[in-house]
């Protein structure tokens, strides 16, 4: 877990036991200045020539997003800090525009409609991160496929080929809903939310499950951006789950198919989602998923950080780490820690 700040980038290294083949997946890459952080600490930690097997973006927020346009810009352009990414899972807002429910859809052409869809992947003074795909994908240099937990076609993927990445959410028509109301020239209306409080309430014990009131009260995530996080579980060999949520919330939850949800109960591993905000975790989803340890990439408390999240996961036994505290961070087993790591410590 990289720190970024208010932004989300992070890295898996794994082995498969039978080949001693290593991989590296990214999972979003904050903002874009945080690409070359990305690239140094692939080349100083895990050797100078490994490049990324896949990149996941959960959704189209630039701090999770800008990362990743860096890194493709140094692939196109064979620049310094290219990782030679060879997948990319990212969803395509311009493959699921619904006619009739989007501003002037009926009298665009179909290359407007997809240059406006894909506008939520704009940066300035950069090239559209779709654009790059497209390139890199011309050239044969990229695969590109879109993440749904009810995949069914060729280009769309729901569990990788050895069963070690399940997509949880969101679903086609989950994600489609949701496209009309990204913050672009096809919007319906403009989203927009709160800044968390910095707010300590008191933790009860209900019929065995935690309960805060601040948390009951919070209004869920309205941004469609959010709703539309890749839910993502990385389930290894010995059993263990980690769930990455990216900005996801209480409504992207919801629309889990019920036979996916029953996966991210009692996980051993939790990216809590939009740096820890009270308006994406609620007690009921705390409860359900019940991590042990909790993963909060943040600045501080009181920018998204609630304490009220962070005192419920504490009340059911998680151990919580941020990177405001710790800086990066390193989850290990049966590998050595990297060098100038130290035991990281608990927020309460």
């Amino acid at each position: 877990m990289l720190d970024v700040k208010n932004a989300d980038a992070f890295l898996i290294h794994f082995w498969d036991d039978e080949t001693d083949h290593d991989y590296v997946v990214l999972i979003d890459g904050g903002n874009y200045q945080d690409g070359t952080k990305i690239a140094q600490f692939i080349r100083t930690h895990y050797g100078r020539d490994k490049r990324i097997d896949v990149a996941i973006c959960s959704h189209c927020d630039k701090d999770h997003f800008g990362g990743i346009t860096y890194l493709l810009e140094q692939q196109r352009d064979n620049s310094n800090d290219n990782m030679n990414i060879g997948q990319i899972w990212i969803n395509d807002p311009a493959k699921h525009v619904p006619n009739g429910e989007v501003k002037w859809s009926q009298t665009m052409s179909a290359q407007t409609k997809m240059v406006k869809a894909r506008t939520v992947f704009d940066l300035k003074d950069h090239d559209n991160l779709f654009d790059i795909i497209e390139h890199l994908q011309r050239c044969g240099r990229m695969e590109m496929c879109e993440p749904f937990s009810d995949a069914s076609k060729e280009g769309e993927v729901s569990i990788c080929e050895n069963g070690l990445f399940q997509i949880i959410g969101p679903t086609k028509e989950y994600y489609k809903s949701l496209v009309p109301d990204f913050r672009n020239d096809l919007q319906r209306k403009k989203n927009g939310y709160d800044s968390d409080e910095l707010q300590e309430q008191d933790v009860v014990i209900q019929e065995n499950r935690t309960f805060s009131q601040t948390l009951e009260e919070a209004e869920d995530d309205p941004s469609s951006h959010n709703k539309s996080s890749v839910i993502l579980l990385f389930q290894p060999s010995d059993g263990k789950k980690f769930l990455f949520m990216g900005d996801a919330c209480r409504e992207s939850i919801e629309n889990i198919p019920k036979n996916t949800l029953y996966a991210v109960r009692n996980v051993d591993f939790l990216k809590v989602p939009h740096h820890g905000s009270k308006h994406n975790l609620d007690n009921k989803m705390i409860n359900y998923i019940h991590p042990k340890v909790a993963f909060i990439s943040t600045e501080k408390y009181g920018h998204y950080l609630s304490k009220a999240v962070v005192n419920v996961l504490n009340a059911i036994g998680t151990k919580v780490y941020s990177t405001n505290i710790n800086g990066n961070m390193c989850h290990h087993k049966n590998t050595k820690t990297h060098n100038g790591y130290s035991v990281a410590t608990p927020i309460k």
